[in-house]
């Protein structure tokens, strides 16, 4: 099968939803990573290397490039591609932040907390929107962050396509790659460069992000291999150098640990592009790829503020123990649920609507 009708489109391994597998398991393996890396967070154990898993969300912003190129190529009208992008964020989205606040009013109550039934629900409304940060409202949970970074990059792509820019995305994601990179390397203490990056928090992930858009390129067409290649190239530096402006990866792990992930996943894509990466697809990694958003949305506050406390402080159980054999499984079993009952069926239901009244 192929993924767009030019003649230069490459054939793709896919299953009978239409899915790229290997993309599917690298989610699942971005999300895994995330999910150890919370649960050893502060502790011993993530000395052995599962303090690694925070840059699971840098390979998750590297499929959103690629996968971003995909589904434009799936549309025809900017309205489309709206639809598709809210119709399949907000519903688990919506129903994990749900699941979260229900959580925290549990355990404001449990341990008998103060409670502001008003600031709360405004709490929990802001985050419904997924625009929480320009709002001024903190996260209920700890991985929503991501979410205004993933949003603002959709915007960014949605208004290159409604005004016929997608050609210069190259250029333009290398100037501003390169500006941020000379910006933060030589001005990074300055206010007025502390100001840009918080109003605008995708600046330091635009090389993610283009590389992502580019291995898409390589992938569906074999031509302009060099130049392409040297744009990834540029990325990877570039990437290397905004580390300390970008995400939270440098309070947990050194500069030279998180070029080493970097490199792995870069690696792993140019494998992907070049249909070398077919060793990592299983049942598990594909399974892990289909509930990979509920399961990186849902598992932190539960898992450390409910289970690790209670398995671990109160009950007196081995971390390895309580983490993988009693948290995982549960944090894995309601990322399934809402996966099942909540994205498949909602996702569809409100596709079908919007494009009702379209």
């Amino acid at each position: 099968m192929i993924i767009n009708n030019s003649k230069d489109s490459r054939i793709t391994t896919k299953n009978t939803n239409n899915r790229l597998l290997e993309l599917d398991a690298l989610r699942g393996i971005a999300a895994l990573s995330v999910v150890l890396f919370h649960f050893t967070m502060g502790r011993e154990e993530s000395k052995w290397g599962f303090k690694l898993g925070t840059t699971g969300v840098d390979l998750f912003f590297i499929i959103s490039g690629f996968v971003i190129f995909m589904s434009l190529n799936r549309v025809s009208k900017s309205k489309d591609f709206i639809i598709n992008r809210v119709s399949r964020l907000y519903p688990t989205y919506w129903c994990a932040v749900t699941f979260t606040f229900l959580l925290i009013i549990c355990k404001t109550l449990l341990l008998k907390l103060d409670f502001h039934p008003i600031n709360e629900f405004l709490n929990y409304a802001g985050n419904l929107t997924m625009f929480q940060y320009y709002l001024g409202i903190p996260d209920l949970d700890g991985p929503y962050w991501t979410m205004i970074i993933e949003m603002l990059f959709y915007i960014l792509i949605l208004l290159l396509y409604q005004f016929n820019l997608l050609k210069l995305l190259n250029i333009l994601g290398l100037i501003t790659s390169i500006s941020i990179v000379i910006l933060t390397s030589f001005w990074g203490n300055h206010n007025i460069v502390k100001a840009i990056l918080y109003w605008i928090p995708l600046l330091p992930y635009i090389p993610l992000f283009l590389a992502g858009t580019v291995f898409y390129k390589i992938y569906i067409n074999n031509q302009q291999k060099i130049s392409n290649y040297a744009i990834i190239l540029l990325c990877l530096i570039a990437q290397f150098l905004l580390f300390e402006h970008s995400g939270r990866s440098h309070h947990f792990i050194n500069h030279q640990e998180y070029a080493i992930m970097i490199c792995i996943y870069f690696t792993l894509f140019i494998l992907f592009v070049n249909h070398k990466l077919n060793f990592i697809v299983s049942k598990l990694t594909l399974f892990l790829g289909k509930i990979s958003f509920a399961l990186y949305l849902t598992h932190q506050y539960i898992s450390l503020q409910f289970l690790l406390p209670i398995l671990v402080n109160k009950l007196h159980l081995n971390f390895w123990i309580a983490a993988l054999f009693i948290t995982l499984p549960i944090s894995i079993l309601i990322a399934t649920l809402i996966t099942n009952y909540v994205d498949i069926p909602l996702s569809k239901k409100m596709k079908e609507k919007l494009k009702s009244y379209s």
